[in-house]
C-alpha cells in the first residue's frame, strides 16, 4: 500500500512559514510562489527548493533560470574595489584583480618628428618639408608651375601666354600672376 505524504501549504504569495509553524525537518509548500521551505535545528526557515520561473527581485531582475543584474546597481562596493579618481578607468589584471587606471592614451603632449613639428596637440608642418614626393604628384619641367583641376587632382602645367611668374620671397612660394 502507498503511503501519502502530505505536507504543510500555503496559497497565499509571500507567506513564508515561522518556525512555530515547522518543526525541525518538517517541510511547507508556498504554492503560489513554488517554493519549498523548511526549518533547521538552529531554527532557522530556509528554502530547500524554488521553482526556476519564480521571479526575483532587489538588485537582480528575471527569473530563477534568467537572472540579470538589474539597471544601475552595480557600484564599487559591491566590485569590491577601491574607488579611483575622476577620470580614471576600471581595469583588470587578466586575474580577477579590478583597479582604477589613468587614461595613458592622451598623448596630445608628445612631441613629433620626421617632417612634423610641435605636439600631437598642435601639430605643424616643418619648413621645407613637403616636395613633390608628398604631394603624390609627378614632377613637372623647369618652369611650370602647379595647378589644380578643382577636385583634389594637382598636376603641373606651363605658364600660358599672358601670365607671368613672380616670387614671394616672404613664403619661397612661386606664384602665377595675371597681367592685364
Amino acid at each position: 500500500m502507498a503511503i501519502v505524504l502530505k505536507p504543510k501549504k500555503s496559497e497565499t504569495a509571500s507567506s513564508v512559514p515561522t518556525t512555530s509553524d515547522l518543526a525541525v525537518g518538517e517541510i511547507c509548500m508556498n504554492v503560489v510562489d513554488r517554493k519549498i521551505y523548511t526549518r533547521k535545528s538552529d531554527n532557522s526557515i530556509v528554502v530547500v527548493g524554488s521553482h526556476v520561473d519564480a521571479s526575483v527581485g532587489g538588485d537582480v531582475t528575471g527569473t530563477v533560470s534568467n537572472i540579470q543584474i538589474a539597471a544601475n546597481t552595480v557600484g564599487i562596493t559591491e566590485l569590491n574595489v577601491s574607488d579611483g579618481s575622476a577620470g580614471q578607468y576600471l581595469t583588470t589584471d587578466g586575474s580577477g584583480t579590478l583597479s582604477f587606471a589613468t587614461d595613458s592614451t592622451n598623448v596630445s603632449g608628445t612631441s613629433l618628428g620626421g617632417v612634423l613639428g610641435g605636439t600631437v596637440g598642435n601639430a605643424t608642418i616643418d619648413a621645407n618639408a613637403v616636395g613633390v614626393t608628398e604631394l603624390n604628384v609627378s614632377d613637372g619641367t623647369n618652369g611650370q608651375v602647379l595647378k589644380t583641376n578643382g577636385s583634389g587632382t594637382l598636376s603641373f602645367t606651363t605658364i600660358t601666354p599672358g601670365v607671368t611668374e613672380a616670387t614671394a620671397t616672404s613664403k619661397a612660394v612661386t606664384m602665377a600672376i595675371a597681367l592685364g
